[in-house]
């Protein structure tokens, strides 16, 4: 099944965006605790009764999240089951699959190498000069060598669509070399790039070996190297189909097989796991240079600025966040058995909810916005 819950909350967070007021309200009651790990809960009553109504609603096995600002993480909850055979419970160290969500983490790492001054945004992708060149272009190759960077960025190079037939759920035993090559064979462009917005898994799996070709790094490797350990965030790993220790278990419904998504394959474009607190201090350490307060800032001011910027066909959509028209940045991801949501918000808070369970065509990722956004609602209400 293809992750097509990247801009579901869209219209959610537009009518949520007055919960929070200010930056000097949310800082009345972000700024506890001194410790940049330190986790409270402020009267807990009101926000289990709104996260076990969701849990029942939608049979979850369990929900992790966790809200942030400046340094430190002010609430984390864990709730339910990682595991219903083994009776096993969330802790705040369970790891889950973040599938969409991993694409800021790749827009982050392309970020980090044009601060490098390794790449630029505007170079192209395929042909003589593009920087994967080794590929053959056989369909529509004027279109091919026109691709960018920002092209594949902001879901723009023209095709390869998660709608219908998207080529990274199919299993492969090739390289992925011969894949890249197989794709581009099988899978002409439908428009010339930078003319429409359609969101494409393979195109930040793509980024992913661009990443690989500019750096002389494997993807996972510089992604930890150049954007997680700079945030302190050690736990993330890239995914694999059998749960690792301290990995939830995953719960189709339907007729959803969590454990038939090839996860491997889709590194850069759905492949990380992670706890809601990593997904937090990312947020806040990406977006720093803009908060003014907080942990060092992983990208320079202007850098964010760019990274923000929406695309002309789709003001609704950056490079790699969707965007509201209030500066409020976020993304989701799904596959089956696993939603997720992180939210930075424009007055320097961010939250994170991840779930072990997924239920398709349904108001299942809808709600689970909202219970986020209701949550910072309740939380900022508590600490006036």
């Amino acid at each position: 099944m293809s992750d097509s819950s990247f801009l579901v909350g869209h219209s959610l967070l537009l009518t949520r965006r007055c919960f929070i007021r200010s930056a000097l309200a949310a800082s009345a009651w972000l700024g506890l605790g001194s410790d940049t790990h330190a986790t409270s809960r402020p009267d807990p009553g009101q926000v289990d009764s709104l996260v076990r109504a969701y849990l029942a609603a939608y049979d979850v096995p369990g929900l992790s999240l966790a809200y942030g600002s400046g340094e430190r993480i002010v609430f984390a909850q864990a709730y339910g089951l990682a595991d219903r055979h083994g009776h096993q419970q969330v802790t705040l160290q369970s790891l889950f699959r973040i599938a969409s969500l991993s694409k800021p983490f790749t827009s982050a790492a392309i970020f980090t190498l044009v601060e490098a001054g390794k790449l630029h945004i505007n170079n192209n992708v395929f042909g003589p000069a593009g920087i994967l060149k080794s590929f053959a272009l056989r369909t529509h190759a004027d279109w091919l060598q026109a691709i960018t960077v920002e092209h594949l960025l902001t879901h723009t190079g023209g095709g390869w669509s998660n709608k219908e037939n998207d080529p990274m759920f199919h299993e492969t035993d090739s390289s992925r070399t011969v894949f890249i090559q197989q794709t581009l064979d099988a899978y002409p462009l439908e428009a010339p790039p930078g003319t429409r917005y359609a969101y494409s898994n393979f195109g930040y799996f793509l980024l992913g070996r661009i990443i690989e070709v500019v750096s002389g790094m494997p993807y996972g490797q510089y992604t930890r190297q150049f954007v997680q350990e700079p945030l302190s965030i050690t736990d993330m790993r890239l995914g694999t189909k059998k749960p690792v220790a301290g990995e939830v278990h995953y719960y189709g419904q339907g007729r959803d097989d969590p454990y038939s998504v090839p996860v491997e394959l889709h590194d850069a474009n759905g492949g990380w796991i992670a706890t809601p607190t990593d997904l937090v201090h990312f947020a806040l350490g990406v977006f720093s240079a803009g908060d003014k307060a907080g942990p060092p800032a992983l990208l320079k001011l202007e850098t964010l600025r760019q990274m923000t910027q929406a695309s002309v066909p789709n003001p609704d959509y950056a490079c790699g966040w969707s965007v509201s028209s209030d500066g409020d940045c976020f993304h989701s991801g799904g596959f089956a058995g696993t939603v997720s949501f992180l939210v930075h918000h424009h007055d320097g808070m961010a939250w994170a909810v991840v779930v072990n369970t997924r239920r398709a065509h349904s108001e299942m990722e809808n709600d689970l916005h909202k219970l986020s956004w209701d949550i910072a609602r309740t939380l900022e209400a508590q600490h006036q």
